[in-house]
C-alpha cells in the first residue's frame, strides 16, 4: 500500500476516533467506487419528466 498524505491522515484523525473507521475512510477516499449518475430534485418534481429516457450503452 502506498503512503497516504499527511493531510489525509490528519483529516481522518479529526473525523473519526476509531482507527478502523479512519482506515475505512482513507480507503474510500483513495479507492472511490463508480456510481451511476442520479438526479436529485431539490424542488417539487415536475409532473412531466423533462428528460428523455435513453437506452443504456455498455462498452
Amino acid at each position: 500500500m502506498e503512503k497516504q498524505s499527511n493531510l489525509l491522515l490528519k483529516l481522518s484523525l479529526s473525523l473519526f476516533a476509531d482507527t478502523a473507521e479512519q482506515e475505512k475512510f482513507i480507503h474510500a477516499v483513495t479507492n472511490p467506487q463508480a456510481f451511476n449518475p442520479a438526479i436529485l430534485w431539490v424542488q417539487p418534481q415536475p409532473p412531466k419528466n423533462p428528460f428523455d429516457l435513453e437506452i443504456p450503452v455498455f462498452g
